[in-house]
């Protein structure tokens, strides 16, 4: 059977001026009609003389398992039929790509949770499994970040040339089992499963998959958002509102050290920053982790005595929308909950033993098994009494846990039990808000109108502002951009804008929000913020960009380190973050985070936090600042 999906019409031209070397293609390239075929177990990808791909199909698992690829919308969807009794373990598509252009192909990759690393990584050769397969890692516990490799890339990535074509291969959707591809410099993997999980097929049963999206163009970032469209044809994005939030959140000032006299002075400050100004924009007043007793156990802890639905009242009359931090999939040992439910908890699939997770040492914790009916119910039960209580606005954190692979009351795979709790964390919520966070990217779409899509920009350890962790932010927010209003508003991390950040390092980290067009949260103490600082942070008219869409002009340029967190970009500074960002109406964003001063055009107008108007100009920027211009 030969399957054609249509003709892709890409409205860009292609790119390059001299032949590559790498892909053995003219870069200088006009197709605009690109054509996908399944035919004999290869899938096929043409855009003459701009970009290919050859894909041939190998099915891992027993019972003699077969594979069609089928159109279905703008992808091609997997059906494997077992021809015995047997069990499925993986899909492999693997063959060539070639793209045409003249600069090395690099990889703009995605990581497996919120987290995880995401930018633009060099290529490198890869390990291989002993099925021949590049080895990926990150989807273990939030100490598994460190296991990404810089060639493979979670759910989507693009492979391309920053003076020439990209080609896009990214799941449509996450429904069933895990997803993801890997590059070398001609070479390319896309692969379902793999990763524990096996599927029991019955004589004759046929296993669909999540369909495989595939388009190619000279426009990386335009082939992310028309991936990002498709992806929402298949599972619908909520309905969100016009604007991101605004808010004060407490954690990169308190940390878990909380308590309800921080909140409070910080409640009443804001309280009358808003009455006394008219322009000052708090939404969300959001207490973070520290404020419970344990986790699992959802309760106020000694340091606030007055409980929790007094505090939601409180924050309520003061104007604001009450917003609480949980880790839902998570339960401490200690608690009562765990002691009395032994068959609660995930197990691994190789020992039997519970899945535990010590949070760097901080605690001792299972994993909820939500398929248990009773486990389901608790978990229903502990989301809607905080949003009866008036939290409405959840912060829900390490996410990522639902979606371990492991043993469970029901032989769902992890995948399959991540949505199967994310819908009972959803209908108790009922029209809450929810911030998605250590979250899996791909399988949260659907559940949450924010959704964090960087690692955290300050610890407990190391709990002042440093450049070097905004730098890491904000090539998490260059790399999922793409996302923002289409999937859920991003959630790019609080503003933090205290010293030791210099004036012009404040100036970078408002910008950097900015051009998220995301949640605009503060993250410093009210009280102890200079009147200048405050002003800054609560700057109206760039909290205005909430809501837009910026673009990082020329992404593939863009070039970082895979690591597996901000402390390793301050010790081993290796990331770049696009410098140029545009926006729909054409007002433009300028950044320098590096740490040496850089010059950049810049086509005039009004810069909004200096006032200064100029045609076109060359700009000075110093490490850490930014700057909004704005047409006249």
């Amino acid at each position: 059977m030969i399957g054609v999906l249509g003709l892709f019409l890409i409205s860009a031209g292609c790119g390059g001026d001299k032949a590559s070397s790498d892909s053995g293609l003219a870069s200088s390239c006009t197709s605009t009609e690109a054509t996908t075929s399944w035919d004999a177990g290869v899938l096929r990808h043409e855009r003459p003389g701009c970009a290919s791909l050859e894909l041939s199909a190998t099915v891992l698992g027993s019972g003699g398992l077969t594979v069609e690829l089928t159109p279905f919308g703008d992808g091609w969807q997997p059906k494997i039929t077992a021809e015995s009794a047997g069990q499925f373990d993986g899909l492999i598509l693997s063959g060539t790509h070639s793209t045409a252009g003249s600069e090395p192909p690099v990889l703009w990759r995605q990581g497996y949770q919120s987290w995880s690393h995401s930018g633009v990584a060099a290529m490198s050769g890869l390990a291989r499994d002993t099925q021949g397969v590049p080895v990926i890692g990150g989807d273990g516990d939030a100490i598994a970040v460190k296991d990404e490799a810089g060639g493979t890339s979670w759910w989507v990535g693009v492979v391309g040339r920053a003076d020439g074509e990209s080609i896009l291969l990214g799941a449509l959707g996450a429904l069933k089992t895990r997803f993801f591809v890997a590059f070398e410099a001609s070479s390319v993997w896309a692969v379902w499963g793999h990763r524990g999980d096996s599927i029991a097929l019955a004589a004759g049963e046929t296993l669909t998959l999540d369909p495989l999206f595939v388009q190619s163009g000279d426009d990386a970032s335009g082939l992310y958002e028309a991936y990002a469209v498709a992806a929402t044809d298949r599972v619908p994005a909520p309905d969100l509102a016009a604007r991101p939030p605004t808010g004060w959140a407490t954690w990169y000032h308190f940390f878990e050290d909380i308590t309800e006299d921080d909140v409070r002075a910080n409640l009443d400050f804001a309280a009358a920053l808003v009455e006394d100004d008219g322009d000052a924009q708090i939404e969300v007043f959001q207490i973070d982790d520290g404020w419970q007793g344990l986790w699992g156990g959802w309760r106020a802890g000694e340091e606030f005595p007055s409980g929790m639905p007094a505090l939601a009242e409180d924050i309520a009359a003061a104007g604001f929308t009450p917003g609480l931090w949980m880790a839902p999939f998570y339960v401490s040992r200690e608690t009562p909950l765990y002691r009395d439910n032994p068959d609660w908890w995930v197990r691994k699939p190789d020992s039997g033993d519970e899945i535990s997770f010590n949070n760097l040492g901080t605690g001792d914790y299972a994993v909820i098994d939500p398929t248990h009916p009773d486990a389901a119910a608790w978990l229903s039960a502990e989301i809607a009494s905080k949003v009866a209580q008036g939290w409405t606005y959840l912060k829900l954190d390490f996410l990522y846990a639902g979606a371990q692979v492991g043993e469970r009351y029901t032989d769902v795979t992890g995948i399959e039990a991540f949505h199967i709790g994310m819908q009972i964390i959803r209908e108790a919520a009922g029209d809450a808000w929810i911030l998605a966070c250590g979250a899996p990217f791909l399988p949260s779409l659907g559940y949450a109108e924010s959704f964090r899509t960087g690692a955290d920009i300050a610890f407990g350890f190391d709990r002042d502002p440093k450049l070097a962790y905004l730098r890491w932010a904000t090539r998490s927010t260059a790399a999922r951009s793409w996302s923002n209003g289409r999937w859920w508003w991003i959630d790019p991390d609080q503003i933090l804008v205290r010293p030791p950040f210099t004036d012009a390092e404040a100036t970078g980290a408002v910008v950097a929000n900015a051009v998220s067009g995301g949640t605009w949260m503060l993250g410093d103490d009210l009280p102890a913020l200079s009147t200048e600082r405050l002003d800054l942070a609560l700057h109206p008219e760039l909290m205005a960009f909430r809501g837009r869409s910026a673009r990082p002009r020329h992404p593939l340029q863009f070039i970082s380190g895979v690591d597996p967190g901000p402390p390793f970009e301050d010790a081993m500074p290796d990331d770049a973050v696009p410098v140029v960002w545009d926006f729909d109406d054409g007002s433009t964003a300028v950044l320098n985070l590096s740490d040496e001063p850089i010059d950049v055009e810049v086509d005039g107008g009004t810069e909004l936090l200096s006032g200064e108007t100029s045609g076109p100009t060359t700009r000075t920027l110093e490490p850490g600042s930014g700057e909004l211009w704005v047409s006249d």
